[in-house]
């Protein structure tokens, strides 16, 4: 679903309302997935450059904590990247699938998108551990460098609560970061990973993320990308305002 068609569109197919009958609906849509809202937001904020967004909501997660240097890079973006899980794992989870997967000069970038549903906590079979876990250690199995390549791994979890998911703040704790990682590849130095994660494990509100863009003086765009803040704005707006 696009940006338009939930602003503007008032007759003909509306989205229904999640657990609608397929043959008596012309367009289930879930009005509070999260996929939705990721793809409608991100999908637009990749045009713009990093410094009007990327280098905030990063400011914002890590309060204190400055990454200016980023704002005149490049940034890749992809959605929904696939991250096999190390196979020696004990909970055979499988494959993790990444909402925001950001890549930028030396950092690396992963962001869990929630809007109105919970981090998953984990519990009995494939699912015994919790979601920041899963993550954390299959991103440290696919993206840390094998060789001496500078690299740092960031995981921010983008939520419409309040307050932070205690299960995130947790994981700023090395021991407890250390104790979720599989430890199966040799020439990694699992303890300064540890140490990395930890202090890179950042939360941000999608409130957050609107004033970001609202606070963003439209004289520094043109008028493109005044356009895109525009359009991103309203519908931040519109969605955080039904709650």
């Amino acid at each position: 679903m696009s940006i338009a068609f939930e602003l503007f569109k008032s007759i003909g197919k509306k989205p229904c309302p999640p657990g609608s009958r397929v043959d008596r609906c012309p367009m289930v849509i879930n009005e509070n997935s999260e996929d939705i809202l990721t793809s409608s937001v991100f999908g637009l904020l990749k045009y713009l450059p990093p410094a009007f967004w990327l280098v905030p909501l990063l400011e914002q997660a890590f309060r204190g904590r400055t990454f200016q240097g980023l704002g005149q890079s490049s940034a890749k973006i992809e959605f929904w990247q696939k991250l096999s899980a190390p196979p020696t794992t004990k909970h055979r989870e499988g494959v993790e699938e990444i909402d925001i997967l950001i890549r930028i000069r030396h950092l690396i970038l992963l962001v869990e998108c929630k809007f109105r549903s919970p981090v998953n906590m984990g519990g009995s079979g494939s699912s015994a551990r919790d979601q920041i876990a899963r993550y954390l250690d299959a991103a440290v199995f696919n993206l840390w460098p094998d060789s001496d390549t500078k690299r740092e791994i960031y995981l921010v979890l983008l939520t419409d609560t309040e307050e932070e998911p205690t299960i995130l703040s947790r994981y700023r704790n090395p021991e407890t970061v250390l104790a979720c990682l599989a430890q199966d590849r040799p020439f990694v130095d699992y303890e300064e990973v540890s140490q990395m994660l930890a202090r890179n494990v950042g939360w941000i509100t999608w409130r957050d993320l609107l004033n970001i863009l609202e606070r963003k003086d439209s004289n520094e765009a043109d008028p493109a990308k005044a356009m895109i803040i525009k359009d991103i704005v309203r519908y931040l707006k519109y969605k955080l305002d039904r709650r």
